[in-house]
């Protein structure tokens, strides 16, 4: 059957060819419409590294000096201490409580700030983002986030003596990027040149922001609360519930009760935010689901045009040879046989257009940086691989491709076989 296919498309080669450029076209446009679609969907699907199921940020403000309940005697570094640690006290004490977390104002998942440092192993540097943790009584930030050991797949602990120790967390990429290997505990971590902090866990992957992919993360634990006069603004209170707890009721009572006692000092309650409407606030308000909504948007108009236009192409070119079909009707084929026939001349036809479109493809890629491998990307992915890249965009753009080439010729080819041969001579 093959010799006969290609017999009949180097006989029908002028037709064909506009339509064997058409697809050569249409296999670039769909190539650069794929890759978007394709590093945006494997950048969510990443294991964010923590867990806002039942996570809570608790958001406080502080009275200026213009306010008129601001109290000057509430206004020392050691009273705004003792008052967060109140606060902390507070929320700690609610039957619903699972654990919770005293953090700087930047470490927490999608918070709005992110802060960032050079580390160091001798003389191997590392940038880093990092989260501050201030270790009070029966506080515990990778209970409350979720966060796992990167060995075992549980909850980080935390030892009762990691503050003392000046003891820090990182993430597997960092341990990788500082020492080689993940197997990092008990080794140094140096900051600015002078201070040691001892690796006494390794986490898995971390995204703190969910449309990234997963960065350096050092997470250093703190004695208490830094002795700043801005503290009011640093510092901020998460927790998680515990999992029988319904959450409606839970948000009822705490402001009906809690929320009143956490006035203190200075200090007022502004709102209870859940970590999934703070993620879902940091991607509407940075672009975030505009941008994922514009290109799924442009990428399904795209093949919708993509679809009609070449169901269209293939639908009029098998109507075209409804002769031939009358013929091969009159010389005893089957309807499956022709079927069969048309279907592998539109594969022949896909497949070679295809393969022409690819050293195209590859220059616009090329001149347009994609060849260039990302400063940040971690290879461990496949999206920042450039040859597994580039073949699984293109095995999805061809079988995209092939998908529309059959479904327009099954159709026309099924029906114009269930014509009498007389008939479709006749019209012809």
């Amino acid at each position: 059957m093959m010799k006969i296919i290609r017999h009949q498309l180097w006989n029908q080669r002028r037709q064909n060819g506009w339509i064997f450029v058409e697809l050569v076209v249409v296999s670039f446009f769909l190539w650069t419409v794929i890759d978007p679609i394709y590093v945006l969907t494997s950048n969510l699907a990443i294991d964010p590294g923590y867990n806002e199921e039942r996570a809570y940020a608790l958001y406080m403000e502080y009275y200026d000096e213009l306010h008129g309940k601001y109290d000057k005697t509430q206004d020392s570094t050691a009273i705004k201490q003792e008052n967060l640690y109140r606060i902390t006290r507070l929320v700690k004490n609610c039957p619903e409580v699972e654990s919770f977390a005293l953090v700087t104002s930047a470490s927490f998942p999608n918070s709005s700030s992110w802060n960032g440092a050079e580390y160091f192993n001798d003389t191997l540097k590392v940038h880093s983002q990092y989260y501050q943790f201030v270790q009070t009584e029966g506080g515990d930030v990778f209970r409350t986030y979720g966060m796992k050991d990167a060995k075992s797949g549980q909850i980080m602990s935390l030892p009762e003596d990691c503050a003392a120790r000046e003891g820090v967390f990182i993430t597997e990429r960092m341990a990788e990027e500082l020492f080689g290997t993940t197997d990092a505990v008990g080794k140094r971590v140096r900051y600015n040149d002078s201070t040691f902090h001892e690796v006494m866990g390794v986490l898995q992957d971390y995204k703190h922001r969910i449309n990234e992919q997963p960065g350096n993360l050092l997470i250093q634990v703190n004695s208490k609360v830094g002795n700043h006069s801005w503290i009011q603004w640093m510092y901020m209170l998460t927790f998680k519930l515990k999992p029988n707890v319904d959450v409606p009721t839970f948000e009822k009572r705490f402001k009906a009760e809690v929320v009143p006692q956490l006035n203190v000092g200075n200090f007022y309650f502004t709102k209870l935010g859940r970590f999934a409407d703070i993620r879902h606030k940091y991607e509407n308000e940075s672009g975030v689901t505009n941008t994922l909504r514009l290109q799924y948007s442009l990428a399904g108009f795209a093949l919708l045009c993509v679809f009609l236009g070449m169901v269209g192409t293939f639908w009029i070119r098998c109507n075209a040879r409804r002769q031939d079909i009358g013929l091969m009707r009159s010389m005893g084929a089957t309807k499956k046989v022709i079927r069969n026939q048309f279907l592998m001349e539109a594969w022949l036809l896909v497949t070679i257009a295809f393969a022409v479109s690819l050293p195209l493809t590859m220059h616009r890629i090329y001149v347009s940086g994609f060849a260039n491998p990302s400063e940040n990307g971690n290879p461990v992915y496949w999206q920042n691989q450039l040859l597994t890249h580039f073949l699984i965009v293109s095995v999805l753009a061809y079988i995209v491709l092939l998908i529309i080439a059959l479904l327009g010729t099954y159709a026309p080819v099924t029906r114009a076989a269930k014509i009498l041969p007389a008939e479709a001579l006749r019209d012809e």
